[in-house]
C-alpha cells in the first residue's frame, strides 16, 4: 500500500486512507475499486461539481458503486489493496507521464483504459465524461480579494493634469467639494487609487450605501480635533471624505433619508469633501441642492477620456490577475487589440476590462468541457443510451435507437473538430483576437435594443467609423 500511495497526490493519498479506515469499520479487511472510488469522490467537492457539469447523474454513480461494493474478509495473498484496484493505479500510471496521480487521471484511466473494468456499470457512468481535465486546468477559483487588485498605472498626460488639479484644489481649501465626473467604465475609481497614493492629506474613504458597516466599525468615522491629523504643526486640520460612485444627486438622496449617517457626517465634516460619480439625470438640480445644504460651492472636473496607451497599460496591469483566475493566457497582440478599439461599449476601461474578462471565462469553459454544440451531442446521445436500457430490458428492437446514436457520434466527432485542432496546436488556452471577437458580438447582441448587423468597410473590426445607430458594434 505504501508503495502505490506514493504514486499518488497527496488528496488521493488522504482518500486512500479514509478508505482503509471505511473497510476496516465495516470488517473487511481488503480496499476494493468501489471502496477507494465512493473515498476519492467524498475527498473533494470539486469532484462532484466538475461530474455534475460533465452531465453525470451523481446518485446514479453512487447507486452503481454501491451495488457492486463487497465486504473482502480475507486477505489472501493480495494485501490491504485489492488487485482490481492495483490494476486501476498501474493502468493510470502507464497512462501519464506525471509523478503523482491526481483524481483526473485516476478517473480518466478508470473510463478509458482500464480494460479489466469495463464492465463495471458505474464505468459506464464515468465514460459519458468527453473531456477530464489536465494537470494545467487544476487551478483555484476563489475570487480575487482586494489585496490582489492590479497595481494603478497611469501613462496618460490628462490623467496625471487632472490628478494635480484635484490635489492643488483639495490642499488650497478646507471646505473644498469636488466631483470629478464622468461615465461608468471610464476608470474613475483606478484613476482616484492613483491620486490618493500621491497625495501628501489624510483621506477616509467611504461607501455611504453601506451604512450598517461603517456604523459597526471601531474606527472613528469624525477626526478628533485634539489629534493631528497631518502633522504636530497642523492640528486642526481635516482629512478629505472621498466618496466613490456618488454624484450630486446621489448625495443630496442619501442626505434626505431620515436618521441616515450621510446628512449628519457631510454637514459636521470640517475637510475637503470629493465625489466620483457619473452624470445622471436630475444632477443639474442636485447640484444646486448640494450646494444650498452644505453651504460650499462645488467645483466640477471632467474625466478625460482614456486614450489608446491608458488603456493598454491598465490591460497590462490586470492581465496577470486574468490570466491566473480563468487559467488562460492572454499574448501582447491580444492586449494591443482590445486597448486599440473605438467601439463604445469596450473603449472605456471598465468596458474593456468586463470584454477581456467575459473572453477568458468563456475560454475556459470551452477548454474544459468543449463546443456547446459537442455538449449538446453527448445530451442527445446520453438520452438515447437510456432509451437503450428501457428497451433491451423489454426486448424491444434497437437497431433504430443504434443508427441515430452512431449519427449522432459523427456529428459530435465533427463539432470537436475545432477543440482537437487548437489543442493539438497548443493553443487550447491561449486567448485569440478571434475569441475577442466572437465575444463582443454575442456581448452586444445580448443587450437590449436593436442590433443592425452592418458590412464594414476600411474599418477596424469593432470601429463605429462608418457605422449607422445600432450597429453591432456601435
Amino acid at each position: 500500500m505504501e508503495d502505490w500511495q506514493g504514486c499518488l497526490d497527496p488528496q488521493c493519498q488522504t482518500a486512500l486512507m479514509h478508505a482503509r479506515e471505511s473497510v476496516e469499520r465495516r470488517g473487511g479487511s481488503v480496499i476494493t475499486v468501489e471502496d477507494y472510488l465512493l473515498a476519492l469522490l467524498d475527498s473533494d467537492p470539486g469532484i462532484t461539481r466538475f461530474l455534475r457539469g460533465c452531465g453525470v447523474d451523481m446518485d446514479e454513480l453512487t447507486r452503481t458503486i454501491q451495488c457492486e461494493q463487497p465486504i473482502v474478509t480475507e486477505v489472501g495473498g493480495e494485501g490491504p489493496l485489492s488487485s482490481q484496484l492495483m490494476y486501476w493505479f498501474a493502468a493510470a500510471r502507464e497512462a501519464t507521464e506525471l509523478p503523482w496521480l491526481g483524481w483526473p487521471q485516476l478517473l480518466e484511466s478508470l473510463a478509458r483504459y482500464a480494460e479489466r473494468l469495463q464492465e463495471k456499470a458505474y464505468v459506464a457512468v464515468l465514460e459519458l465524461v468527453s473531456h477530464w481535465p489536465d494537470h494545467t486546468e487544476e487551478r483555484d477559483l476563489s475570487p480575487l480579494d482586494e489585496s490582489q487588485r492590479a497595481p494603478v498605472v497611469v501613462a496618460d498626460a490628462a490623467w496625471i493634469e487632472l490628478a494635480e488639479d484635484v490635489a492643488v484644489s483639495l490642499a488650497a481649501s478646507q471646505t473644498a467639494l469636488i466631483w470629478v465626473r464622468g461615465e461608468r467604465g471610464t476608470g474613475k475609481t483606478a484613476w482616484l487609487q492613483s491620486l490618493l497614493s500621491d497625495i501628501e492629506l489624510d483621506y477616509v474613504e467611504l461607501d455611504l450605501r453601506r451604512e450598517a458597516e461603517v456604523m459597526a466599525s471601531d474606527l472613528p468615522v469624525l477626526p478628533d480635533r485634539g489629534v493631528g491629523c497631518c502633522s504636530p504643526d497642523n492640528r486642526s486640520r481635516w482629512p478629505v471624505l472621498v466618496l466613490d460612485n456618488v454624484s450630486p444627486a446621489n448625495l443630496v438622496a442619501l442626505m434626505e433619508l431620515p436618521d441616515g449617517l450621510a446628512a449628519a457626517l457631510t454637514l459636521q465634516w470640517a475637510g475637503p469633501i470629493l465625489l466620483l460619480g457619473p452624470d445622471e439625470p436630475g444632477d443639474s438640480q442636485g447640484v444646486l441642492a448640494l450646494q444650498h445644504r452644505l453651504g460650499r460651492s462645488l467645483d466640477v472636473f471632467d474625466m478625460p477620456a482614456a486614450s489608446k496607451v491608458q488603456r493598454q497599460a491598465i490591460l497590462t496591469a490586470h492581465q496577470a490577475a486574468i490570466e491566473r483566475q480563468w487559467n488562460v493566457q492572454i499574448p501582447g497582440p491580444v492586449i494591443r487589440f482590445a486597448s486599440s478599439r473605438r467601439s463604445r461599449s469596450v473603449s472605456t476601461p471598465g468596458g474593456m476590462l468586463q470584454w477581456l474578462e467575459r473572453s477568458a471565462a468563456r475560454l475556459d469553459l470551452f477548454a474544459r468541457k468543449g463546443p456547446p454544440e459537442a455538449m449538446a451531442m453527448a445530451g442527445q446521445a446520453d438520452t438515447l443510451r437510456r432509451q437503450s436500457l428501457v428497451a433491451l430490458a423489454r426486448k424491444e428492437p434497437i437497431d433504430d435507437i443504434e443508427a441515430s446514436l452512431g449519427e449522432i457520434q459523427l456529428h459530435r466527432v465533427a463539432a470537436e473538430v475545432a477543440w482537437h485542432e487548437r489543442k493539438a496546436a497548443g493553443k487550447l488556452r491561449q486567448l485569440s483576437t478571434e475569441d475577442l471577437r466572437q465575444e463582443l458580438e454575442r456581448w452586444v447582441a445580448a443587450r437590449p435594443g436593436p442590433v443592425h448587423y452592418v458590412r464594414h468597410c476600411n474599418n477596424q473590426d469593432g470601429d463605429s467609423a462608418g457605422a449607422g445607430s445600432g450597429n453591432l458594434h456601435s
